[in-house]
């Protein structure tokens, strides 16, 4: 049985569906991780940033070049649409997390583009979260359990090959 087609404006949605919001002493604690409330905030934008980075590649793997950035740049709108509710981070301003994330994206994609990349980027992010001293080094094998929960990439790229 063939899939339905979806438009890219139902695909962004879809793919802004799968993004985790705020990232919580909770959630973490799920898998192991020890945090703070004071460290959610932070936690929450990396996880995002890592997110982003991943959404942009499968996009780009998927997506004809004339629709990519409008793709991209629909799921960052919604995205920020909830900024201050859904991620609870009202204290960040819009355009600072923006550069932050290209910083990020930057990072990773010298490992995360080439085969084997989910686990070189993740090993990326544990070792940037562990700098920053938002994980304990003991957690890093409980946040690369945790990274492809969040981050579903067959996910991504199942969804992206629906779009028209």
């Amino acid at each position: 049985m063939k899939k339905e087609s979806m438009t890219p404006a139902e695909v962004a949605e879809a793919l802004y569906k799968l993004i985790p919001r705020r990232m919580t002493v909770e959630a973490l604690s799920e898998y192991g991780i020890e945090g703070t409330k004071e460290q959610e905030e932070a936690m929450t934008r990396e996880i995002l940033s890592f997110t982003l980075y991943w959404v942009h590649a499968a996009i780009n793997a998927h997506i004809p070049r004339k629709y990519r950035e409008v793709l991209f740049q629909r799921v960052l709108e919604l995205i920020h649409a909830d900024w201050a509710t859904l991620f609870q981070l009202a204290s960040v301003k819009w355009e600072d997390y923006l550069l932050e994330m290209e910083a990020r994206r930057a990072r990773y994609a010298p490992v995360g583009d080439y085969e084997g990349g989910a686990v070189a980027a993740s090993e990326e992010i544990s070792d940037l979260l562990e700098s920053e001293g938002l994980i304990q080094p003991e957690d890093r094998p409980k946040l690369l359990v945790l990274l492809p929960d969040l981050v579903p990439l067959d996910t991504y790229q199942e969804l992206l090959s629906q779009c028209v």
